[in-house]
């Protein structure tokens, strides 16, 4: 109970900051609508009272938590339902954010634990290079060489789009996570490589048991307890890092929404999306405390 009261008073500090930081930036939004033109005295004021602009923050944001309790995450000037908006664009952002966290369990996982079961050999030496490649190397400089060499020269998968299904979020979905793939291979390597030198993995050994359930049930175990809080956090992290990943492949999910929102001053917008993404972080947390217990059955939560 006090983890979700906890995740219920994050979500409220989180959404106070963003909407004053939000609203708090430079420019004027009724004038954004006007173009370069100086907005009308009166079609300025009927927009401020529309969207009561006019009002206070601490009303304006009032409001807006009242709104949310509803499902009301308040409407665009344009006058689009934020919310159905977001409905229409967060399964497509959810696809690609899956995409990219299956790369980061398989291929950052896998490569993590071959590294340390063949410490200081070939498999080890190209799995360190592979990940200093993924962490030095600029991910949209990934993605456009990834975009000319796979998608135009071989047309082995599609450019940009989303029109052949699951297909389209291949290249984006691994472009997304290539830095966290290597992060997550080097986290675990280190852990692992930790665990099988504990005195625990030296006992269960000696007793007779198999590599395999040595490595499995005993010494990977402990180590994916690091791992899972950092792909916990990372899940959040993909919806939010997905407005750059989104743009270069012209997926239309959250991401996309959230440059263009930025970009035309749909101040409403910005902060509906980003409170989803505060609201995916806390759910996130959440259950990786839950796997806490599983993975480690001495850790109890009250």
């Amino acid at each position: 109970m006090s983890r979700v009261l906890q995740a219920v008073l994050v979500l409220v500090g989180a959404t106070f900051v963003i909407f004053v930081i939000t609203f708090a930036l430079p420019g004027d939004p009724v004038q954004a609508l006007a173009g370069e033109r100086a907005a009308d005295p009166a079609f300025a004021e009927a927009i401020r009272a529309r969207y009561h602009l006019d009002e206070p923050l601490l009303q304006q944001y009032v409001r807006f938590l009242v709104g949310i309790l509803h499902g009301d995450l308040g409407q665009t000037y344009s006058g689009q339902d934020v919310a159905q908006m977001l409905g229409e664009r967060i399964w497509v952002s959810a696809q690609l954010a899956a995409f990219a966290l299956a790369f980061q369990i398989i291929i950052g996982v896998g490569a993590g634990v071959l590294s340390a079961l063949r410490r200081n050999g070939v498999a080890d030496t190209g799995v360190r290079i592979f990940t200093l490649a993924g962490l030095s190397i600029p991910f949209f400089v990934t993605a456009f060489v990834l975009q000319l060499v796979v998608g135009v020269k071989f047309g082995w998968l599609p450019v940009a789009g989303t029109e052949d299904g699951l297909l389209s979020y291949i290249m984006p979905g691994f472009v997304l996570g290539s830095l966290s793939t290597a992060y997550v291979a080097r986290l675990t390597r280190g852990q692992l490589a930790e665990s099988l030198r504990e005195d625990y993995v030296r006992m269960a050994t000696a007793k007779g048991l198999t590599r395999v359930r040595v490595v499995a049930h005993h010494a990977l175990r402990n180590s994916l307890i690091p791992v899972v809080t950092f792909l916990g956090l990372e899940v959040g992290a993909l919806l939010s890092g997905a407005v750059i990943t989104e743009s270069i492949f012209n997926i239309p999910g959250m991401g996309q929404a959230m440059a263009r929102a930025v970009y035309l001053g749909e101040r409403t917008t910005v902060v509906g999306v980003v409170t989803v993404f505060v609201l995916v972080y806390v759910v996130a947390n959440l259950l990786v405390d839950l796997l806490y217990a599983v993975l480690d059955p001495r850790i109890r939560y009250a």
